[in-house]
């Protein structure tokens, strides 16, 4: 810092009575420095803001003479042309000076207590960012935990000021959604709860049924023109086909190249899905990129607005009218599969889970991935989309029948 030749330094860190901030980028400017710190995201908030000014703050402190405080982030509306512009993908955010006196007190106060601070969980603990020992004031552990019910971040905070730590001491008259009063039904049973209107809901469909699965990459830096920032990307499509006889199909897509897999998909997916049948999806992920898909191909708005009007989404249906103990809070595909068919799962799986999935995805299309390696990676992501769909058609027919239907 001390040459005047140094332009930036990076990872500058300050230390001031033991308490340690790393600026991103400590930039030389005008009069002093200006603290920087680039952002992967299309947007940043408060939480942001508060960080970048604590970490002038200290450095200030450290006797640096800090002239500005900005925040770099990627720009949501760029959208790229056949170059890539470096400055027009970033948006910049000055940031401006705060006073963390009293925080800096509070601070030393609590490091100086003798015993744990006794502070009642709550919004606290998740904002601005999770805190690292929510899960040690708020564990998980016992078969009738609070943890354990679906959404319950605001219920818990509210039943721990109560003094409540156990399902089966719920009061009457605190209010709880119906996912939550199913799994505080299924915990003190100790066994599934299952709705009235479950069988209803699920043969509310029409024949053939096909369970529809994408998979989806969100490149930071758009790679192809006209993409931008962090948009999705669908790569790649499972459908399984379920018969009124019982008879059953596979079908499958997967985008191999490096080029925009927009078009390949969406020609790929109109094909396959046909004019007829119920489309079973789990959560609004696949409409909302039908209609992202569909607002940019206009050639094809009827046949995606057809696809997007045959949708029906399985994971309203268990949140509104099942509940498993092993859920513990959760109605992902992941954690309902499980509960439901113990004898199915991923384990036997290379890929899990779609940001692994969106990972290899860039890394087989990527020209320094070998020709055997990419196979092998493709076969990968094959086997994972069908896992997904056809863990959905298992779900459905087991809990069909646990419905009597």
């Amino acid at each position: 810092m001390a040459d005047p030749n140094v332009a930036a330094v990076f990872d500058a860190t300050f230390v001031v009575d033991g308490l340690e901030v790393r600026a991103a980028i400590l930039e030389r400017a005008p009069g002093g420095w200006t603290i920087l710190e680039a952002k992967g995201a299309n947007s940043v908030g408060e939480a942001h803001e508060r960080e970048v000014a604590a970490v002038a703050w200290v450095a200030v402190a450290a006797g640096v003479p800090v002239v500005g405080r900005r925040i770099l982030h990627l720009d949501a509306d760029y959208v790229r042309e056949a170059e890539l512009d470096a400055r027009a993908l970033f948006v910049t955010v000055n940031v401006p000076a705060r006073d963390f006196t009293s925080a800096w007190e509070a601070l030393f106060e609590v490091l100086a207590c003798a015993e744990e601070p006794q502070d009642l969980p709550g919004g606290h603990c998740t904002f601005p960012r999770e805190c690292p020992f929510r899960a040690h004031c708020t564990p998980v552990s016992g078969p009738w935990s609070l943890a354990r019910l679906p959404r319950a971040g605001r219920l818990v905070a509210e039943l721990t000021e109560l003094g409540i730590d156990d399902v089966r001491r719920i009061p009457n008259h605190v209010r709880m959604n119906p996912a939550q009063q199913h799994a505080v039904w299924a915990l003190v049973n100790g066994r599934e709860y299952i709705g009235q209107g479950l069988r209803s809901a699920l043969q509310n469909v029409r024949w053939p049924l096909r369970f529809l699965d994408f998979e989806a990459c969100q490149p930071a830096v758009p790679r192809w023109p006209e993409t931008s920032p962090f948009q999705q990307l669908p790569t790649q499509w499972s459908m399984h086909v379920l018969y009124e006889d019982g008879r059953e199909e596979h079908r499958e897509f997967l985008h191999r190249e490096d080029s925009d897999p927009r078009w390949p998909f969406v020609h790929s997916l109109v094909e396959a899905a046909g004019a007829e049948g119920t489309i079973v999806v789990y959560s609004g992920y696949e409409a909302t990129t039908l209609r992202a898909l569909r607002d940019r191909t206009p050639e094809l708005w009827s046949d995606l607005e057809g696809l997007i009007g045959r949708i029906f989404d399985l994971l309203p249906v268990i949140r509104d009218h099942y509940y498993h103990p092993a859920l513990d809070g959760s109605f992902s595909i992941k954690a309902v599969l499980p509960a439901v068919c113990p004898d199915v799962g991923y384990a036997d799986l290379e890929v899990h889970d779609g940001a692994r999935a969106a990972q290899e995805w860039l890394r087989m299309i990527s020209a320094n991935t070998p020709a055997d390696e990419r196979e092998r990676i493709a076969s990968a992501l094959l086997k994972y989309c069908e896992r997904d769909t056809w863990a959905m058609l298992r779900v459905r027919e087991a809990l069909l029948q646990r419905a009597g239907g």
